[in-house]
């Protein structure tokens, strides 16, 4: 308990001094109660009401047997929701190991803090009303007692503590881990398709019986907590492996890198980084993976839906190159200051990270053919718009907003977390959701033509005005440099 009291004591105090806009403001802080509000009020009321609807879908079916059914869906859905959007926990061990606290303490209080968040939030809402509507009226109270205990630890222990676990299993072992995921992932999807849908069936018979759920949530939960802390002691700074030298086909690539692309040497000397950096390549790897999903998700619906499957394309296409967009100028303290002291231009730092962005979005413009052949040319026209306007408009407004983005990466830690507070990272989203919008409007007022033009056009000029954007970003890098490298140092984790 002492460890948790000092590092909650710790994160308020890191929370209280944030500079970043409305956390230390009362406005900003009703806006976002606000807005926390309005997306509470529909799902508690769903919740509530889950039972009636049910009934009203099937009334041949038992609605308690329904939802016993969908309850354990809800774990790998927070689980990634939370690895997704929240970062692990980045306290550093080593500042505290002069205090009379043990490590495993610490680490049992990270892991405990990582369930202070809008996801356990939002798992009271969801799981709370309709325990009270249909649960609580239905059973004994030791029964829907049991029952509610291990819908929450499942929802919010589990959860948390899974997606803890897969971003240091990411880091760690990334492509095992990768590939493992994909063959969970395409069990479930046989399993829910093809039959003989197991998985519901197992959530059936744990949450139909709640003693024997209580007891299985206690032991998954333990299971879970117990690999996390081994993982996390293995990977702790202190006593973790350190990433080796590059092998022999790794530094050939980085060769290529130098003698081929523009700024060659910055380029590869910042794809080093992201290799090097457990965060970094947890962006990367993420990144690729939402590719592969959407893409996969928009071949299915081309078939019958031609809308969702181009709005899939317009939000994934960019892969890595939204979430390393944020962070790319300073990855760490010691980096920005590396990278500044050394006789770089800023004019050729500029344009090594267009470069490397650049890079990020190749995966998902080589992968935009294979839509060519179901689409009529009106709207391949709107494939063609969306590379231009990720190379021309967005890569560069992502350069221009990352020196005002002025937090370290977590370079022990592996995650897919683009948590930007400040006015100008919340003003590139427009531009990232553009194409989706230009799907839905071509298909729905069938302007397929205007919209590739709109956005093939803008990204065209952004291309062509590179010569002269290129000076502007650098001149304002060199004019952000000194608060970004102060930023950085004061934003350092604890």
């Amino acid at each position: 308990m002492r460890a948790i009291r000092i590092l909650l004591r710790h994160r308020v105090t890191r929370w209280l001094r944030d500079p970043t806009w409305g956390t230390g403001t009362v406005a900003g802080q009703v806006v976002l109660l606000g807005f926390l509000l309005v997306l509470l009020a529909p799902l508690g009321l769903g919740s509530y009401v889950l039972g009636e609807v049910l009934r009203e879908l099937y009334p041949e079916a038992s609605a308690l047997s329904l939802i016993n059914g969908g309850m354990l869906y809800l774990v790998p859905v927070f689980m990634a929701s939370r690895f997704l959007t929240q970062p692990p926990p980045s306290e550093h061990v080593a500042p505290y190991v002069s205090l009379p606290i043990s490590g495993t303490g610490l680490l049992n209080g990270q892991a405990a803090l990582s369930l202070l968040s809008l996801h356990t939030v939002f798992a009271v809402v969801l799981v709370g009303p309709v325990w009270a509507r249909e649960i609580a009226t239905a059973w004994t109270p030791v029964g829907a007692g049991a029952w509610l205990v291990a819908a929450l630890l499942l929802t919010i222990v589990l959860a948390s503590h899974g997606a803890n676990l897969l971003h240091l299993l990411l880091g760690r072992r990334p492509w095992g881990t990768a590939g493992a995921l994909a063959g969970i992932a395409l069990f479930f999807a046989a399993d829910a398709t093809l039959g003989p849908d197991l998985f519901r069936g197992f959530s059936r018979v744990l949450f139909g019986r709640p003693a024997l759920g209580l007891v299985a949530a206690v032991i998954a939960v333990g299971g879970v907590h117990a690999a996390l802390l081994r993982a996390r002691l293995e990977v702790d700074g202190r006593t973790g492996r350190r990433t080796g030298s590059p092998s022999r086909r790794q530094a050939g690539f980085y060769r290529w890198v130098e003698r081929t692309l523009p700024a060659g040497r910055l380029v590869a000397l910042t794809l080093r980084q992201v290799a090097r950096t457990r965060r970094l390549r947890g962006v990367g790897l993420s990144g690729l993976a939402f590719i592969v999903y959407g893409y996969g998700v928009a071949l299915g619906e081309v078939f019958r839906e031609l809308a969702p499957s181009l709005f899939f394309v317009g939000l994934v296409g960019l892969g890595p190159t939204l979430g390393l967009g944020f962070i790319v100028f300073g990855i760490a303290a010691g980096h920005a200051d590396g990278l500044f002291a050394r006789p770089h231009a800023p004019r050729r730092i500029v344009k090594a990270t267009l470069v490397l962005l650049w890079l990020g979005i190749l995966p998902g413009t080589l992968l935009l053919p294979a839509f060519l052949p179901w689409l009529s040319p009106a709207q391949s026209s709107l494939l063609l718009g969306f590379a231009l306007w990720w190379s021309g408009i967005v890569v560069p407004a992502l350069v221009y907003v990352a020196p005002r983005l002025r937090k370290p990466v977590d370079t022990s830690a592996s995650a897919f977390t683009i948590s930007v507070r400040t006015l100008h990272g919340i003003a590139v989203y427009p531009l990232w959701f553009a194409p989706m919008i230009a799907a839905a409007v071509a298909d729905a007022a069938g302007v397929w033509w205007t919209a590739g033009a709109v956005l093939g056009g803008a990204g065209l000029i952004g291309l062509l005005a590179l010569p002269w954007t290129t000076g502007v970003l650098a001149r304002q890098l060199a004019s952000h440099r000194h608060a970004m490298t102060a930023g950085f140092r004061e934003n350092e984790p604890v």
